[in-house]
């Protein structure tokens, strides 16, 4: 049974009828509007990369954190990445570079120019695609309201730690796994929403 997360341009599925014994348990499709971020496309099908779900939501929280707080931004250490992948990022604008916790792992660079977020993408699973409407499309830029990014982080976040963090957890030690930190996640939660709020953000 696949679960769906989203908000206005991010979405998030997570199949729970799989589980893989390893670092990736779970099968997860992540896109960005009409991007596909994590995930694949097999004749005509989206299929899920093998994915830790908690870390997914954990680096969309840092990343939010990164750009809502640009001091404690790695800027630098993003757009020298990114210029060895062929994405140019402005040495003015705050930056973070995202390696999903996926195998295999999609990168993200983010950018945030003014209120806008552009997010440049990686997707080497998409690569191999046979699907013609994702052909070359495994890397690209995509833009979007940082403000909106924020929310619908916010919203996929609080609606997994909610709803869907308990049946994962109780999959997970099903299989002998250990628990995750969630005072953690939502701790990560709680820092966006406070940085949100004195954003200043209309």
């Amino acid at each position: 049974m696949w679960i769906t997360i989203q908000g206005k341009h991010l979405t998030i599925k997570i199949d729970l009828d799989r589980y893989i014994p390893s670092p990736y348990p779970f099968f997860l499709i992540f896109g960005i509007k009409d991007n596909l971020i994590v995930g694949a496309c097999w004749k005509g099908k989206l299929e899920g990369a093998e994915t830790n779900v908690y870390g997914v939501l954990q680096e969309l929280l840092i990343a939010c954190i990164q750009m809502l707080n640009p001091k404690s931004s790695t800027s630098n250490f993003a757009r020298k990445e990114a210029k060895w992948h062929g994405f140019v990022l402005n040495e003015n604008n705050p930056s973070y570079e995202l390696i999903t916790s996926s195998n295999p792992s999609s990168i993200l660079y983010f950018e945030a120019d003014g209120n806008i977020l552009k997010v440049y993408y990686y997707n080497d699973l998409l690569a191999y695609t046979n699907c013609r409407e994702y052909e070359n499309r495994h890397r690209g830029v995509v833009e979007l309201p940082l403000r909106e990014f924020v929310e619908d982080v916010l919203k996929i976040s609080r609606e997994y730690l909610e709803k869907y963090a308990s049946i994962i957890e109780k999959i997970r030690l099903e299989h002998g796994e250990e628990p995750d930190d969630y005072d953690s996640l939502r701790g990560l939660y709680r820092e966006v929403e406070r940085l949100y709020r004195e954003s200043g953000f209309r």
